[in-house]
């Protein structure tokens, strides 16, 4: 996040016309790869069962909702440079 902002101020001193934007989930995505083996582990950590871990967790984004945020910044005017994405859908980062 703090790169995008730092290339982005860069970018704009040098008049560069060039765009810089962070995407980040807000939970972690038990649907990927990477997800999976976080959800995993820290159900693990924790002594629950995956499955207990995802049920707790809410406002959860899918692969759809990270798609359709990809697409909201890609063909928007956002303002700033670094966004998350919920179920809930985009919004800037604090």
């Amino acid at each position: 996040m703090f790169l995008a902002g730092h290339s982005q101020k860069e970018a704009d001193r040098l008049g560069l016309g060039l765009r810089f934007m962070a995407l980040a989930p807000m939970r972690i995505m038990p649907e990927t790869g990477v997800g999976k083996a976080g959800v995993d582990s820290v159900a693990a950590y924790m002594g629950i069962q995956p499955a207990d871990f995802i049920a707790a967790m809410t406002d959860m984004q899918t692969p759809a909702d990270v798609g359709r945020a990809v697409v909201a910044l890609a063909t928007g005017q956002p303002q700033g440079s670094s966004f998350m994405v919920s179920g809930s859908g985009l919004a800037p980062a604090a």
